[in-house]
């Protein structure tokens, strides 16, 4: 009954907790992390309930109530038990494999490049970011991203190993000194959100953030004139997202 209890408690804890946990996701790899969170977080439920079951249930009815100076006798030999060790063996070893194939699944859909991707390089410093955008030579310090187009993140750092982490994408990568590394998503929804660093980087780590904004394709045209391109490569960047 307690494992029972505690199994529908955690199930329910894990639809219900995300919602209110969690920052708004703005890009379909948020809605990925935020059905991982939920997914995950129900399966392993009933082992949580089970541990934690067990553990009640012993100090309610196992703890020794006899003589204080007297020990109390040994409990049943559970580690020789083939029928307990072996439900125990193959449930771990299923919710193992059930959770490996629902991670190489989300990455690997995470990998995919679309020939219209926008590609934005991402530079950490101790502590702030910079934001350039090849083709239009603009370099800014807020992030500014067009809705319903992928976006590809070439992440690096000039000092100190940093944590590139705009949470309402959910995407986080560390930005490493002299390497690029690479990471992509989709923002689908215009909204706000704000860049953090997710790596201690100093004494200054905890203001290390960078606003940003998902908007419309001709606002993120007129915002990168307004931050010094061209006519002509703002209305390519335009043109490329709304195809």
């Amino acid at each position: 009954m307690i494992w029972l209890v505690l199994t529908v408690a955690g199930g329910i804890m894990g639809v219900v907790a995300p919602h209110h946990l969690l920052t708004s996701l703005l890009s379909n790899d948020g809605t990925d992390v935020w059905k991982t969170m939920v997914f995950f977080t129900v399966l392993a439920a009933p082992v949580a309930a089970f541990v934690y079951s067990v553990a009640i249930y012993s100090l309610i009815g196992w703890r020794h109530r006899g003589n204080q100076d007297e020990p109390p006798e040994d409990g049943p030999p559970i580690r020789g038990n083939g029928f307990v060790t072996g439900v125990w063996l193959i449930t771990s070893t299923v919710l193992v494999i059930v959770l490996l194939v629902w991670g190489l699944s989300v990455w690997s859909a995470q990998q995919v490049s679309h020939p219209d991707t926008l590609q934005v390089e991402v530079t950490g410093q101790q502590w702030l970011w910079t934001f350039k955008y090849p083709g239009t030579g603009v370099e800014s310090r807020e992030l500014v991203l067009p809705v319903n187009r992928p976006i590809e993140f070439d992440v690096s750092s000039v000092d100190v190993t940093h944590g590139f982490w705009p949470a309402a994408l959910g995407v986080q990568v560390d930005a490493n000194p002299n390497v690029v590394t690479v990471i992509r998503t989709t923002p689908d929804r215009v909204g706000k959100f704000t860049v953090r660093c997710s790596q201690l980087c100093g004494l200054y780590h905890s203001f290390m953030y960078a606003p940003g904004s998902v908007v419309t394709s001709d606002q993120f045209a007129t915002w990168l004139q307004s931050q010094g391109a061209t006519s002509s490569a703002a209305d390519k960047e335009a043109q490329v997202s709304q195809s």
